[in-house]
This record gives C-alpha cells, sequence and structure tokens, in this order.
C-alpha cells in the first residue's frame, strides 16, 4: 500500500470521526458516542499500524483535541451504561430503586455533558490536526511490515493466555489487543490466519467473539468499580445502603460468572494450540 492510498484511508476515517462527532454533539446518546468512539480507536489502531513502517520515526498521533473530547465523552458514556445497568438489575430483581445513587449518577452525566459543551473543535482546527498528521505518513505499508505488526501482537496475546488464571488487568488488555486486530483487520488478517497460535483465535468470527464475553466481563468490573466510587461520596440513608449492598453483591457474582466462562473459554482456545513448526516465521525488516 502506498502512501496515496494511506492517505486517502487516513482523511476517510478523520471524516468519519468528524461526522460522528457531530451526532454525539446533538444530543449525546449512549449509542452516538460508542459509534464516534469506535471510530476514533479504528484510526488509532490504523495508525499503530502505520508506526511499524521501516525507518518512520514520526509519531503518528490523534489530534489531541480529539482525544480530550473522547475521553470525556467516554466518560459520560460510561455513567449512562451505569444507569442502564442499574435499572436493569433493579427490574430483573425487583429491588427498590437507589433514589440518591441514581440522581447522583445523573448529576455526573449533565456535568460531563456541560463539560463537554465547552470544548470546541472547529472546522479550522479538525482541519489542521489532520492535514499535520497527513504530512507524516509514511511513503508505504508493506505486507512484510504489516505482518511484523501482526507478529508483535499476537505474542503480547500469548503472554497473557500463558497463566492458568489471568487476572483483570490481563483480560481487559487481551480484549484491547484483539479488537485492535479487529480495527484493522483487512490489512492483518492473512497474517493473522498465519501467525496466530491458536486455530480458534485465527479469524475475524471468533475473535470478535471472544472479544464479545471479554466485553461483558468488562462491563460488569466497570459497573462495581463505578459503583464503588459514586458510593465513596454518597451519603445514603440506611434503606438505599442495603439496597447498594445487595445490588453490589449480585453484581461480584455475575462477575465471576463470566470469569469462569472466560476460563472455559480459553482453555478451548489454548487447546487449539498450532503446532510450532506450523507457525510462519516472524518477520524481520
Amino acid at each position: 500500500m502506498k502512501h496515496p492510498e494511506i492517505a486517502e484511508i487516513t482523511q476517510t476515517k478523520f471524516k468519519k470521526i468528524h461526522t460522528g462527532l457531530a451526532s454525539v454533539r446533538l444530543h449525546f446518546h449512549e449509542d452516538d458516542i460508542r459509534l464516534f468512539r469506535v471510530k476514533v480507536k479504528k484510526l488509532g489502531a490504523f495508525l499503530r499500524l502505520l508506526g511499524t513502517a521501516k525507518g518512520h520515526h514520526q509519531a503518528l498521533k490523534i489530534p489531541q483535541k480529539i482525544i480530550k473530547y473522547y475521553e470525556v465523552s467516554g466518560m459520560i458514556r460510561s455513567l449512562q451504561l451505569q444507569q442502564l445497568y442499574v435499572q436493569k438489575t433493579l427490574a430483573e430483581n425487583q429491588i427498590d430503586p437507589p433514589k440518591i445513587y441514581l440522581k447522583q449518577l445523573s448529576d455526573q452525566i449533565l456535568h460531563y455533558i456541560s463539560a463537554a459543551g465547552q470544548m470546541t473543535i472547529s472546522e479550522r482546527s479538525f482541519k489542521r490536526g489532520e492535514g499535520l498528521l497527513l504530512k507524516h505518513l509514511p511513503d508505504q505499508l508493506s505486507t512484510k511490515m504489516a505482518d511484523q505488526y501482526v507478529w508483535s501482537e499476537v505474542q503480547k496475546i500469548e503472554q497473557l493466555m500463558a497463566p492458568v488464571f489471568p487476572g483483570d488487568r490481563s483480560l481487559h488488555e487481551l480484549r484491547k489487543l484483539l479488537k485492535g486486530l479487529l480495527y484493522v483487520w483487512p490489512f492483518v488478517q492473512n497474517g493473522v490466519g498465519q501467525m496466530s497460535p491458536y486455530s480458534l483465535l485465527s479469524n475475524e468470527e471468533n475473535i470478535d467473539a471472544f472479544t464479545i464475553v471479554l466485553g461483558n466481563f468488562h462491563d460488569i468490573d466497570s459497573a462495581i468499580g463505578l459503583l464503588h466510587s459514586g458510593c465513596s461520596t454518597l451519603d445514603p440513608d440506611e434503606s438505599e445502603t442495603a439496597v447498594l449492598r445487595v445490588m453490589e453483591g449480585l453484581w461480584i457474582n455475575a462477575k465471576e460468572t463470566t470469569r469462569q466462562d472466560i476460563y472455559q473459554l480459553m482453555e478451548q482456545i489454548i487447546g487449539s494450540g498450532k503446532p510450532y513448526q506450523q507457525l510462519a516465521d516472524p518477520v524481520v525488516l
């Protein structure tokens, strides 16, 4: 892939981010925020892939203003999902709503929406950031360079899969690495098929299915984390405290159930390990 195609792909991704940003700013709907953030992640993954280009020493980074908006919108979405997660738990278990905690969530969402509203990304600054990045794109991205990137990523994945019982951080990092490969799949699919040490992590469908289960674990873990951080500044009465403790217990149980599901899947994946002689040799640039 030569420079003109690289530049065209980068510009297309910028255009999608710009469109997604405009949609978010209209209503701050959870799904609009999700789509915007995925588009930013896809650009980030593409830039990391380009960073393997031989002799290319200029760091390729998403403009800081976009990153800051990505972070703030992520906080809004996390709190929105927390609201939904609480309401789902209440409905499924016929629990009285924790009104003080729910009000805190609403107040926090409004706070971050206000903060996002004050963050201006003008058309001019957006184009300027895009233009600066385009100037530093590599001249080419060869198959060997893409394969080198894949080799580096699958080695990290294999290390994270090695422990019998990986911890929370390892599971989150594993999901990030696998999602990163999916975000640049058209450019790396052949390399992943050849170099993945596991047959069950050699194609897009299986990788995506595994990231969904890892994502469920991440969602539950995030819900527990937000509950703990929220309660540290909360002053609920006894009845609400009891509700929050019940809710926490349900989430902890759900998290451990999901963890066991992941361990079983990992056992199957590791059992699908390819004989060493079938793995493609690492690419040396």
